[in-house]
């Protein structure tokens, strides 16, 4: 079972300027992670691998006549970008620019 999560986000102006609103909501992990890559695809045009340290790379494998693609770290270890490393750099893109975004789990 997927968990869910409390977020509180800031919309509208800036964190801490007289515009800002605070919006409570329940999201899923996976709602989340939607989110932030809807953001950055839009926004940065860049992937959420990029805010969890990652790099795309090939693997050194292939599987038929296909490549396979990874991830790795700045070191160049291939890392799973799992879904605990998608939410948290999911987290990162929604505080991007001053806003606030917080996810605590829903016991």
């Amino acid at each position: 079972m997927e968990t869910t999560y409390l977020t509180k986000m800031s919309i509208g102006s800036r964190k801490g300027s007289e515009g800002e609103r605070i919006l409570v909501e329940q999201h899923t992990g996976s709602e989340i992670i939607s989110r932030a890559e809807e953001v950055i695809a839009k926004e940065v045009g860049q992937d959420l691998a990029a805010y969890a340290g990652l790099e795309e790379a090939a693997i050194r494998r292939n599987v038929g006549e296909d490549t396979v693609w990874g991830y790795v770290d700045k070191f160049g270890n291939k890392v799973e970008f799992n879904e605990d490393m998608k939410l948290r750099a999911a987290i990162a893109v929604l505080r991007l620019n001053g806003h606030t975004f917080e996810a605590t789990p829903v016991k």
